[in-house]
């Protein structure tokens, strides 16, 4: 009986350190993912400020005004220009559209 005994014991011993061994492998698996994973994310933090910062340099308004004044040749609106819905009902009361050419962009 107690060779029985040592025999199960010592089976059981061998499968719990074959289970042991085969789960840290499998965290370690894990973690080397986890690691990867929070590199990546770092790295599209790190696009993602640049592209926030380039975004704000692209719309700084100084020089979506120089771009505009450039290539768009644009006026300045004159109180002519203004109407009221009141005005909106009858089209003979509108001002008379500008005569405008589309923009020409250099290229």
């Amino acid at each position: 009986m107690t060779r029985l005994t040592i025999a199960l014991t010592a089976v059981l011993a061998l499968a719990l350190s074959i289970g042991v061994f085969r789960i840290t492998y499998q965290v370690d698996e894990l973690e080397k993912q986890l690691h990867s994973l929070n590199n990546e994310i770092l790295d599209e933090q790190e696009t993602i400020h640049i592209l926030k910062a380039e975004w704000s340099y692209l719309n700084d308004p100084s020089r979506l005004e120089s771009l505009a004044k450039r290539y768009l040749d644009l006026e300045e609106m004159r109180g002519e220009q203004l109407v009221t819905f009141d005005s909106l009902n009858n089209p003979a009361a509108l001002p008379p559209a500008p005569n405008t050419t589309p923009a020409k962009l250099e290229q």
